[in-house]
Parts: C-alpha cells; structure tokens; sequence
C-alpha cells in the first residue's frame, strides 16, 4: 500500500511541476520520504517526511543528484552537501502521502 501511495505522489508530483517532470524515488531515511530531479532543468526536489514539506533546489548539478540517490545516509548527504549550497524554495501546498487518497 505504501509503494502505491509513492507511485500516487510521484504522478501528482509530475503534474504540478508542469513540464519540469521529475524523476522520483524513494530514500532510506527519518527525514526525506523522496527525491526528485530533472536533469533538463537541474532542479531537485526534496520532500520530507513531517508534513510533507517539498523543497525545491535549482542549480543541482547531475552528479550531485547521482551521489545523493546512491549514498547510504541520505539525511547526512543532504545536510553537508545540499542544504545552503542550492538556492531552495519551499513548497508547503503539496499533500502529503499518508492524506492521499
């Protein structure tokens, strides 16, 4: 049930973002529940777990991206190497999987 809810959250996502649709997954955390990037564009989306906060990033290469989605502690890879490196932009409307339907 909970990969559907994932698989639900990631459409929705594509269809706010527009045509900046991005690639989805899921990460090993207590913090993040997904991440998302589009390499057109080098956005990345962060989406935590309380609340569903979404955190958009611009300016993220490919790589970072790469590294981010195969370390084995996200929440520390996120910490050191993301947050304030990126120009971020909070997205507080999107709902959160567990109030999806």
């Amino acid at each position: 049930m909970k990969i559907q809810k994932l698989r639900d959250w990631e459409k929705n996502m594509q269809v706010l973002t527009q045509d900046k649709a991005l690639y989805y997954i899921s990460v090993y955390s207590g913090v993040i529940e997904g991440i998302g990037y589009n390499p057109q564009c080098a956005l990345l989306e962060v989406r935590l777990r309380k609340g569903g906060q979404v955190l958009q990033y611009v300016d993220v290469p490919e790589d970072v991206w790469y590294n981010f989605r195969k370390d084995h502690h996200p929440d520390v890879y996120y910490r050191r190497q993301i947050c304030g490196r990126y120009p971020e932009r909070r997205i507080p409307d999107r709902v959160p999987c567990s109030e999806q339907g």
